[in-house]
């Protein structure tokens, strides 16, 4: 029997190409240029508004399958159904016998690995023993990319662990000085040789855990771009790749202790395609110091960023926080951690840490991410971006290689002013409104209650000795909404004092279809500072318009009318 084709997909549908589809978009302009549609990213990559099949062209790493070099399309060819990602939440040392009810709680709620704060280096074995009581630790993966001392935290895990456990444990317990100069502007003088010791130490005893972490959160918390942040990982390991086969280690041994912590950015699309293009230049880097197809892949760990959370309208942080999990998730990490919606509040709730869970439990379980092998695979802008940002990031570590790696580079000071170009950047956009942070510089809600003094919380501290003598200026955290927070603090402040909040009036004149627009921009302008906008109605006169705002008693006025009806009120 002859079999017959499968119908075509969306058949009833007329086909419509490229040039369909501009000369639609060009109708909808009404005479602007076509080049108003298109968008420049931090990254100096223009979006364009349009994606088709010529996006393709040329791209090298289209035909590779997944489980095989660049490994852009993931580093198993079964995906996420081989082997889900990992849901992490990091937790402060507290008390042990706390951070033990906490842990335990997570896990029986769908959390599948540990992660610790800095603050968990300060525990003994016998803390440890109280901390870790009844989790299996040969089960459950345990992540402290933050602590200060991994050796010394290693150390007392191997103290607590018997041998036959502590060869099955898993997950990353990991050096990162070149991190850790970032953040805190200091390092002693010989960091690579303990790392080399340490690494080799761990080689020995736990196989399967990693030793050394290649964090971006410093960089990105502080303003980076994507094409950034995937050139100063891809320089750091490559630098710790560098010192470790120098002193000894195999480049096997070393690229196999390697675990990459990276950040989730606000533009989806973007984030997408550098979860797959940075596993391509880590791909490229291995294979370049001769190391084996295995230790090509990249292991790849992802977690929220900062700047683009608020504390005003907090929920909102949760669609910020979704929509970063997805981005992340199709893009094919290994593991994940979302910070709970209230996090630039201080510590987090009970409540908000079980919805952070949440969030990923529903893209694996309910959305069935993992029942996927690369989603974006063939999608034309997904993989135009991942191109792109790859040649972008790949000429940037030439550059920091060029400087004589990640370690001068970050002492000459050109990383941080890089950085801080992109940053100013940032600021401007959401300063001027051409980039939105829904609560806070637009849609406003004074209705809402001002949030609560941020809850104290622990944070990792640099551990400084007499013997630190590299220096580099550090990486200061930025927090895109807390000018308009500040804001909104003092028009609070004026209501304490006062009984109600700092007042504009709304003088409208004219015609509803006149002064709309001008009211409605006012409204959400002056709310973004904490005003109150007092809406007076509208006037057919500009004499009782002004009577209207003499009644008013507001400090000051805007005058929302057209053109010449501004002109007669004046």
């Amino acid at each position: 029997m002859t079999q017959q084709p499968a119908p075509a997909l969306f058949a009833e549908f007329e086909a419509c190409g490229y040039e369909e589809w501009l000369a639609a978009a060009l109708k909808s302009l009404n005479g602007a240029p076509f080049e108003r549609l298109i968008k420049r990213s931090y990254e100096g990559i223009e979006i364009q508004p349009l994606a088709h099949s010529a996006d393709l062209t040329g791209l090298a790493h289209l035909d590779t399958r997944p489980g095989k070099f660049p490994y852009v399309r993931g580093t198993s060819a079964a995906g996420y159904r081989a082997q889900p990602w990992l849901i992490a939440q990091e937790f402060a040392g507290d008390e042990p016998s706390k951070l033990n009810q906490n842990l335990r709680q997570a896990l029986s709620s769908g959390q599948t690995a540990i992660c610790l704060d800095d603050s968990a280096s300060r525990y003994q074995a016998s803390d440890l023993s109280t901390a870790f009581a009844g989790i299996d630790l040969s089960r459950i993966p345990l992540f402290t990319p933050a602590t200060a001392d991994p050796a010394a935290f290693y150390r007392r895990l191997s103290t607590w662990l018997n041998p036959p456990a502590l060869k099955q444990l898993r997950g990353c317990i990991g050096y990162d000085p070149l991190h850790r100069l970032a953040q805190f502007g200091s390092l002693p003088a010989e960091p690579f040789a303990p790392m080399a010791a340490y690494v080799q130490l761990v080689a020995e005893q736990s196989p399967q855990l990693a030793a050394i972490a290649v964090r971006t959160d410093a960089y990105h918390d502080s303003g980076c771009s994507a094409v950034q942040e995937m050139a100063i990982a891809t320089a750091t390991a490559a630098a710790y790749l560098r010192e470790m086969t120098e002193r000894g280690l195999p480049i096997d041994a070393a690229a196999g202790k390697l675990c990459f912590f990276m950040r989730i950015g606000e533009n989806f699309f973007i984030e997408l395609a550098k979860f797959r293009a940075v596993k391509l230049l880590w791909a490229q880097v291995v294979q370049a110091f001769g190391g084996s197809p295995q230790s090509q892949k990249i292991t790849l760990h992802a977690s929220s960023g900062t700047r683009n959370k608020t504390q005003h309208d907090p929920y909102v942080n949760l669609l910020r926080t979704t929509t970063e999990a997805l981005s992340a998730a199709i893009g094919g990490i290994d593991g994940m951690q979302i910070s709970p919606f209230d996090a630039p509040l201080g510590a987090p709730t009970d409540f908000a840490q079980r919805i952070a869970r949440n969030q990923q439990l529903i893209l694996q379980q309910e959305v069935k991410l993992i029942n996927l092998i690369d989603a974006a695979g063939g999608a034309w802008l997904i993989e135009k971006l991942t191109d792109q940002l790859a040649q972008a990031a790949w000429q940037q570590f030439q550059q920091i290689e060029a400087q004589g790696g990640m370690l001068a580079a970050l002492c000459s000071g050109s990383i941080q002013r890089q950085i801080a170009a992109i940053a100013e950047q940032r600021r401007q956009d959401v300063e001027h409104r051409r980039t939105v942070l829904v609560g806070s510089n637009r849609y406003a809600s004074l209705a809402e209650s001002p949030p609560p003094v941020p809850r104290s919380q622990q944070h990792s501290s640099p551990a400084p000795t007499a013997a630190a003598c590299l220096r580099a200026q550090p990486l200061p955290a930025i927090r895109l909404a807390q000018p308009f927070e500040e804001l909104r603090r003092h028009a609070e402040n004026h209501r304490r004092r006062t009984g109600q909040l700092p007042r504009i009036f709304l003088a409208n004149f004219g015609q509803l279809s006149e002064y709309q627009a001008r009211m409605d921009f006012a409204r959400s302008f002056f709310e973004a500072g904490g005003f109150e906008c007092i809406d007076g109605g509208g006037h057919s006169s500009a004499a009782a318009a002004l009577l209207a705002t003499q009644n008013s008693a507001a400090a000051a006025v805007v005058i929302c009318a057209s053109d010449a009806g501004c002109r007669a009120f004046v």
